[in-house]
């Protein structure tokens, strides 16, 4: 049984309502209709407790996956492509009408949030995400004005810069309500180079939206201390799904959007779960996707699931990290991963003594800014008949540690215990003999690049 099957929440509630259209309007598309055929229950979902009844689909599976799903009825408007983790292009398309739909949606929802602020400024959205990273964008906007800020390379800082410094945007707004978004690099990138300029008192933004990547507390604490009128936004997102989740200023986790459905899954198969890590699984609702919907949608993304006192009877959850990244065991009867990537980021970043990969490639000379990723890998080692698992963690020093052997030994012994506090299911794995952790410190920095969590 799964939370929202137990107690709805509002949210549910007006999924509910959503659902059933959201399956009659798929039903006219081949792909479902073939796929659902011999499904039992597949011809009463009405609920979002009945979208169990349905199969998980992906990218790529089954029967071709995501990329042959079409409706008859609609005309693909807008083309996007995304590779994520699997390093193979993935077309992504929208028609007009949902389009329409969403930006509706959207400008709704903002209008509200003003109402709540009291907020009668005009707003300007500035993003760093330009379409160069999915070939377009969605188009769909709560704003009317806005403004791109490429952060490809240097030349597009410069750029960017020299758009801030001006008097005004748009000639007809004296002092517009300021919202800003990108990744978290970008926006770190963006904040430090805004505040070498002087531009920080001309910028003042309102919000701070970090998507596309997970922000770190190196990420957050920066922006913040920057931007300190601004309320700092973690978002949940994913190029292929309209839809996503925020993070919660109060209980730490994410709440998702009302036009999606979560539910989170077993490692090993298909069950709901109210608690513990998890499959997330999306499905977008009518009207909000209409050519090409995804229904019961494998993000890729594993998450452990929560009952929030912000959310009662809602799914809420905490990132763990992308699948592809995971390494999984067998424990106790049951598949548990290995360890938590994106927690062991924060652990790692947590190290003074651990060398830092450039935040910006491109743009020099970003390599020492908070939320910098430390260079380390993790690498795991499968059982074998005379030895247990092992977890290899190799971490890139500050320093030489050769050098220094009585610091690199303490400095070991803390990685360490940074690392089995990252995941309950690692030291629980590692007490029982299970898998072992194996730490080795070098000072080379060709033994590891920066530690990523959502990237291939």
């Amino acid at each position: 049984m799964s939370i929202t099957e137990a107690v709805p929440g509002p949210k549910t509630r007006i999924r509910n309502k959503l659902v059933p259209g959201t399956i009659e309007h798929a039903r006219a598309i081949p792909y479902y209709r073939e796929l659902w055929a011999d499904r039992p229950g597949a011809t009463a979902v009405g609920t979002v407790a009945d979208l169990t009844a349905l199969p998980v689909v992906g990218k790529y599976e089954p029967a071709g996956g995501m990329a042959v799903v079409g409706h008859p009825d609609r005309t693909p408007s807008v083309l996007m492509h995304s590779s994520g983790t699997t390093g193979h292009p993935f077309t992504r398309y929208r028609s007009a009408e949902e389009v329409q739909e969403l930006s509706a949606l959207l400008s709704s929802l903002n209008a509200r949030a003003r109402e709540r602020m009291d907020e009668a400024r005009p707003i300007v959205h500035l993003s760093t995400i330009s379409k160069r990273h999915h070939g377009n964008s969605i188009g769909a906007l709560a704003v009317e004005r806005s403004v791109t800020l490429g952060l490809l390379s240097e030349r597009d800082l410069v750029k960017a810069l020299g758009l801030l410094r001006r008097p005004q945007l748009f000639p007809d707004l004296t002092d517009p309500l300021i919202q800003l978004s990108g990744t978290p690099d970008d926006l770190v990138v963006l904040a430090h180079a805004v505040q070498e300029a002087g531009l920080l008192d001309q910028l003042r933004p309102r919000t701070v939206t970090a998507l596309a990547d997970y922000l770190t507390d190196g990420h957050r604490d920066f922006l913040a201390a920057c931007f300190p009128d601004a309320r700092i936004v973690h978002r949940y997102s994913l190029s292929e799904v309209v839809g996503g989740a925020t993070r919660c200023e109060r209980c730490g986790l994410f709440h998702f959007d009302v036009h999606v459905v979560p539910q989170v899954l077993s490692l090993d198969g298909e069950q709901s779960l109210t608690s513990g890590v998890g499959r997330l699984v999306l499905t977008e609702l009518f009207p909000f996707s209409q050519y090409q919907p995804f229904i019961r949608y494998d993000t890729g993304d594993l998450v452990e699931v929560f009952e929030s006192p912000c959310e009662p009877g809602e799914v809420s959850v905490a990132l763990v990290g992308r699948r592809a990244h995971i390494p999984l065991v067998e424990h106790a009867g049951r598949q548990v991963p290995v360890f938590r990537p994106i927690a062991l980021r924060g652990a790692l970043e947590s190290l003074p003594e651990l060398q830092r990969g450039p935040m910006h490639a491109t743009i020099a000379p970003y390599d020492v800014l908070p939320g910098s990723a430390p260079r380390a890998k993790a690498e795991f080692h499968p059982a074998t008949p005379g030895a247990p698992a092992r977890l290899e963690l190799t971490a890139v020093t500050a320093f030489a540690p050769h050098l220094f052997p009585r610091q690199a030994e303490e400095l070991r012994a803390r990685v360490r215990e940074v690392v089995l506090g990252s995941s309950p299911e690692l030291r629980e794995l590692a007490a029982a003999g299970v898998c072992e952790l194996d730490v080795r410190l070098t000072g080379d920095r060709r033994a590891a690049d920066p530690f990523t969590v959502r990237g291939a």
